[in-house]
């Protein structure tokens, strides 16, 4: 997956200096996940010239005397980060016939990697870009980007909920198979774990893999947005939370638990140690499963996902 920065989201006028540095360290955060999960991420030659608080560019607010003055410690982080990272116009790439855009109904502005990134996701709908954009800079979602008359959706990534959105997106529009799917797993659902050879069962499932990719989004999505606040409150509970959330899940029984057969089908060997895997949400009542372990929940771990499979004994 492509980003660019939108350098016109920059916006921190009428900002104190907390409204201003809160938002510009989770945007930080933002190009964390982006380069640490092995994305590309570009900014515009412009970022660091144009205005964002009244008259001053981003580099005018180092200064101490300013009465919005960025503080050392994110100046440094801020440089480290865009040490690292390309201007789009120093790639090779066709450029927007213009830099006029309009997103959704909004009036029309200039915005050059707004406009750049709606190019680039026309000409290439298979490598869209995204838009990073400043907290409370710009409306963030799948919006649909106008320029001369051609319009194109994009997203716009504020946050880590519109970071996984995006993703998740992916997966459902673009993957044909579970080893596309795989890729942008660690993206789409950042609070799971996934044991080694998982996503082969998915093979296994009684339907097509299109026929699945959606419900399996909605499931892994749920288990990595709430997963670890269900299963750090009772037990008793669990089955309910889900289910409120539009996923059945349930524990195996005794029976199934004393089976030496049922829990050999359920046991992974991971660094050395058998992991069973008893928890398992239900794609539909009779068929296709996804079998979890919750057992690092309260050591502040991770949902543990091992098995994608049809129906065990």
């Amino acid at each position: 997956m492509q980003f660019v920065i939108d350098e016109t989201s920059w916006r921190f006028t009428g900002l104190v200096p907390m409204e201003c540095i809160e938002p510009l360290e989770s945007l930080l955060d933002r190009f964390d996940d982006v380069i640490s999960d092995g994305h590309t991420l570009f900014y515009s030659d412009e970022l660091f010239n144009i205005p964002v608080w009244g008259d001053k560019t981003f580099y005018d607010l180092y200064s101490p005397g300013c009465p919005l003055s960025i503080p050392r410690e994110v100046q440094e982080r801020m440089s480290s980060t865009f040490s690292g990272l390309l201007k789009w116009q120093e790639i090779e790439s066709n450029w927007p016939e213009s830099f006029e855009i309009q997103v959704r109904n909004a009036p029309i502005e200039i915005a050059q990697s707004v406009a750049w990134a709606q190019k680039q996701t026309i000409e290439k709908p298979s490598r869209p870009v995204a838009c990073a954009v400043f907290p409370g800079g710009r409306e963030s979602g799948f919006l649909p980007v106008t320029v001369e008359r051609t319009v194109a959706q994009i997203w716009f990534v504020k946050d880590q909920n519109d970071y996984c959105r995006l993703f998740r997106w992916l997966i459902v529009s673009t993957t044909t198979n579970q080893a596309e799917m795989q890729k942008i797993a660690p993206s789409a659902f950042p609070l799971l774990d996934f044991a080694d050879g998982a996503f082969n069962g998915i093979k296994d499932m009684k339907k097509p893999y299109r026929d699945l990719v959606q419900v399996l989004v909605h499931h892994l999505g749920v288990l990595s947005d709430h997963g670890l606040r269900i299963f750090q409150g009772r037990r008793q509970r669990v089955a309910a939370e889900f289910g409120a959330l539009g996923v059945e899940i349930s524990d195996e029984n005794g029976k199934t638990k004393s089976d030496r057969l049922a829990r050999r089908a359920r046991t992974i060997e991971i660094g050395g140690i058998d992991t069973v895997f008893w928890w398992h949400t239900k794609l539909e009542p009779h068929q296709n499963r996804i079998h979890l372990n919750p057992d690092d929940v309260g050591n502040g771990g991770r949902l543990l996902i091992g098995i994608f499979c049809d129906h065990l004994k």
